[in-house]
């Protein structure tokens, strides 16, 4: 912490990004350091190279992410929630830290985190990104405001799968504890990222359980394809939180949602409750990262449906 403190005093115009296909820990983290280093003087720029999801758009700063970079080059570039530099989707930034031709503040909690900063303030066995930035506040003897807490405990909530992930430990809900008593309102947080949909974020969910099948290896999988997201005036986005669904039902193995984009790519978004399976080892095959029991991954691609047909003798 010692060693990220100063290589963040002694930079003056920071880039802080956060990986594509954006979650609730990787939005909360950028925008609550965003939040602490612009009060302290620094000049900061946000950005991500996915829209974030409607359901992120209310957390505090959210319009200050920016999708494309500026031209101006930073003193030092600050990655949240990211495990390796592939996930940035950036391609020049991630020419630049092949190359460490600026220095990089690596902050994460994944076990499959490259370390691939100049300076690597990576916890694994923290449950968020957030709650890494919420020890380092503390370590920085920073005050957390109340915009600060709520993008900080967004984060935890989304990583603990509203704290009901494997992850989830006492540690977490002191967290939650003290951030709710710095003005982050739980209720306000659920309402936003798990209680406001659109009606046409409704319609692509019922075309991703309309798709769901169980296949002979006991793993639930559905696919959505750019048909899918045109027909239900719908996009990417609209997708966040329809996997939990897809991974309540009882007695599977994994879950298993693979969607096109409109940039000729497949994600794949994996999820299981099954304790002997690794989620981050299947993603990983495919250039992927993530936590256990939640990870993805990104390909080129698109989705072929194939249709089997055979003949059954009646008796």
């Amino acid at each position: 912490m010692e060693d990220a403190f100063k290589i963040i005093d002694q930079s003056e115009k920071i880039l802080i990004l956060s990986h594509r296909n954006p979650d609730g820990d990787t939005i909360g983290a950028n925008l609550a350091l965003h939040n602490v280093l612009a009060v302290n003087g620094k000049q900061v720029i946000s950005a991500c190279a996915d829209q974030i999801p409607f359901s992120l758009v209310f957390l505090p700063g959210s319009s200050k992410i920016l999708i494309n970079l500026p031209d101006d080059k930073p003193d030092l570039i600050i990655t949240v929630d990211a495990s390796s530099p592939a996930q940035l989707k950036y391609e020049n930034i991630i020419t630049t830290i092949q190359k460490k031709d600026i220095p990089v503040l690596n902050i994460d909690h994944h076990a499959t985190n490259k370390k691939f900063g100049t300076e690597n303030l990576v916890d694994v066995n923290a449950a968020s990104t957030t709650e890494v930035l919420y020890n380092f506040f503390k370590f920085m003897e920073i005050g957390i405001t109340p915009q600060i807490a709520t993008c900080l405990l967004a984060g935890l909530y989304s990583d603990t799968g509203s704290f009901m992930h494997s992850n989830t430990s006492r540690s977490s809900f002191d967290i939650a504890s003290d951030l709710m008593s710095k003005g982050a309102s739980l209720s306000f947080i659920i309402e936003n990222m798990f209680k406001t949909h659109t009606v046409e974020q409704l319609r692509l969910w019922g075309r991703v359980l309309e798709n769901a099948r169980k296949n002979k290896n006991g793993s639930i999988v559905s696919k959505v394809t750019q048909s899918d997201f045109d027909e239900t005036q719908s996009s990417p986005r609209d997708l966040t939180g329809i996997i939990n669904y897809l991974n309540s039902v009882p007695n599977t193995k994994m879950t298993i949602l693979l969607a096109e984009d409109t940039k000729g790519n497949v994600k794949g978004s994996i999820r299981t409750q099954n304790n002997k399976i690794d989620a981050t080892k299947i993603s990983g095959k495919f250039g992927g990262g993530g936590h256990a029991k939640a990870a993805g991954f990104t390909i080129p691609g698109k989705i072929i449906s194939e249709e089997v047909w055979r003949i059954e003798k009646l008796d």
